[in-house]
């Protein structure tokens, strides 16, 4: 047997952000209100372990204590808010060969292959807060699986995937009930037209997914290759990660219903520019939904710069078409980082935009600032979320 071969790795972050506008603070004496803000100190322990056990076996152990002290009251907390959890990343054993890999444990799987939204990515529920002011790729929520693959001739891969125990999505793993970007924040609270009684308060009524056999999550996915074009086909049965709202008074109830997705996706090289494509149709979903995208991006020595188009086709609620273009740079020699988000829904009229930028002070040590705008007003997710522009600086230390 080799010797194992191990690396540790990990980091320590403290980040400071302020939501400048979330609420308003009225009193009797004041001939207006004024608005209110949310300020927030997150930190993370990170650490990381991969250890390879002979030349099959490969063990990879990663987990994060994150900590929260927070001044919410404009967004519904009353004094100083604080919270902490010790979450596992990705935790688990892998097998691996030449011709197949098996993985066990808690795992991010990636599918699709669009800019922040992918209509496939459907195995790992994700953390509002993070995709906000991060990304996708931060987001992502480890979900207890089983994953194998099989690698075909011709540059073909088979991918198949259990998840035994549902894990819901997040609006926020610290402190959500008074998180700024809880959507559902006041959900169970019904108002009938004014004039005709007071607001009500319903009691809700949680319904997630037991762990049974009934309620096994999985899919499969292959993948290949012909001429120039990298091309997927994928299907997954599984359940909403956030939840669905029914009013049953007193109670509102929050539920998770199954959706089954068939979905393919391709990318290509056309000259400096790459072509990229995503769709997916979920078959058995009460919104009965087709999501679709295209997009290209364009790589030249730091720089990036990509476009998409999405469409969303709802049984119930017709046509949606969302625009998402970004773009990052890296300056002397890696050390300086600059990335740009903008998402801008033209039937709903609403737009976020985010820019992130980072200095490395030393070696191992990053500081990082970063601005995010939501603009307009709808019942989509960034419509709901206006008012919740922010900016942050954070301080990071790898070991």
């Amino acid at each position: 047997m080799e010797p194992a071969q191990a690396q540790v790795d990990g980091h320590v972050s403290v980040l400071f952000d302020v939501l400048p506008s979330v609420g308003d603070t009225c009193s009797a004496q004041a001939s207006a209100c004024a608005t209110a803000a949310v300020m927030e100190l997150r930190t993370r322990v990170f650490i990381e372990r991969k250890q390879d056990v002979g030349s099959h076996f490969r063990v990879n152990l990663s987990g994060y204590v994150d900590g929260l002290v927070a001044d919410r009251k404009a967004s519904g907390g009353t004094g100083i808010s604080s919270d902490a959890v010790v979450r596992p990343n990705d935790l688990y054993a892998e097998l691996f060969s030449t011709h197949f890999d098996l993985r066990v444990g808690a795992s991010r799987i990636v599918w699709g292959r669009l800019d922040e939204f992918q209509p496939t990515d459907v195995v790992n529920p994700i953390d509002l807060t993070r995709f906000l002011l991060e990304g996708r790729s931060e987001a992502r929520l480890p979900v207890g699986l089983v994953r194998g693959r099989v690698f075909l001739p011709g540059s073909s891969t088979l991918e198949g995937i259990i998840v035994p125990v549902f894990r819901a999505g997040r609006f926020d793993q610290l402190e959500e009930r008074t998180s700024p970007f809880n959507l559902a924040a006041n959900a169970n609270v019904i108002c009938p037209p004014v004039g005709l009684g007071p607001c009500r308060l319903l009691t809700r009524d949680r319904q997630e997914p037991e762990a049974a056999l009934r309620n096994v999550q999985g899919g499969a996915r292959f993948t290949s290759t012909a001429g120039r074009i990298d091309w997927a086909l994928s299907a997954y049965r599984g359940f909403n990660s956030f939840p669905t709202y029914t009013v049953a008074i007193p109670r509102l109830v929050e539920s998770f219903p199954r959706f089954t997705m068939i979905g393919g996706d391709f990318e290509t090289v056309r000259g400096p520019w790459g072509v990229r494509g995503e769709a997916a149709a979920f078959v058995e979903d009460e919104l009965e939904r087709i999501e679709s995208g295209i997009g290209v991006d364009r790589r030249a020595g730091d720089y990036r710069i990509a476009a998409n188009v999405l469409l969303t086709h709802q049984r119930l609620d017709g046509n949606d078409v969302r625009l998402v273009a970004a773009a990052d740079r890296s300056f002397a020699r890696e050390t300086r980082t600059v990335r740009m988000l903008a998402v801008y829904d033209p039937t709903d009229g609403t737009a976020f935009m985010r820019g992130i930028a980072a200095v490395s002070l030393r070696d191992d040590v990053w500081i990082e600032g970063s601005a995010g705008v939501f603009t307009g007003s709808s019942l989509d997710t960034f419509g709901r979320l206006t008012r919740r522009d922010f900016v942050y600086t954070r301080l990071k230390v790898f070991f």
